[in-house]
């Protein structure tokens, strides 16, 4: 008899286990970017993306947040309404022939490295937050969203230190069509909006 009990514990243990695979894929699938809220930010999520913000080890300040929420044009990633990504944005003034922001009117939206919480990275979110903030460029008939790396990156062909060796953030700007231009400030990339 006891053979025939341990063979009946046996295909249970099998199918708990598929179970619980069930349940991880089902997890995984709630974070699709279907499932990413993506929303304009507002004075009331103020606090909690500072806080995203310094846990991704960004050294900001309420109030420099809240200056630059207040130009309407940032946007948060949130999933079960909880915020997992900032990306801050403004406006800026681009001349493209010298390759350099000047004081005139605006006529560029400027993209703010994102922030995504840890446990949410590799899920799109950043490029999520990037698109949005360049449709916020497009919508206010803005001609480029542009963006400085700071990472020093060593002579020779920025494009092509990127696709060996380059950030994630690099990596995601060179896959959305931007062009990069070496600067005092640092390399600076470039998309030119309303084409």
């Amino acid at each position: 008899m006891e053979p025939a009990f341990t063979e009946k514990k046996e295909p249970k243990k099998e199918f708990l286990k598929e179970k619980k695979e069930e349940k991880k894929m089902d997890f995984i699938d709630l974070l699709d970017e279907d499932q990413v809220e993506v929303k304009k930010l507002t004075m009331e999520e103020l606090e909690d993306a500072v806080k995203v913000m310094r846990k991704c080890a960004f050294d900001v300040t309420e109030s420099e947040v809240k200056t630059i929420i207040e130009y309407d044009m940032s946007y948060g990633a949130f999933v079960n309404r909880m915020i997992i990504g900032v990306g801050l944005a403004w406006p800026a003034s681009y001349d493209n022939e010298k390759r350099t922001i000047t004081g005139k009117e605006y006529n560029s939206i400027y993209i703010e490295d994102p922030a995504v919480l840890l446990a949410y990275e590799g899920r799109g979110i950043r490029r999520i937050l990037l698109r949005e903030r360049e449709k916020e460029g497009i919508s206010r008939n803005y001609s480029f969203s542009i963006a400085y790396l700071y990472e020093d990156i060593p002579k020779g062909s920025v494009v092509s230190y990127i696709k060996e060796a380059g950030s994630q953030l690099e990596k995601l700007y060179l896959s959305e069509d931007y062009e990069f231009f070496r600067t005092e400030r640092g390399v600076l990339a470039v998309k030119r909006l309303n084409r």
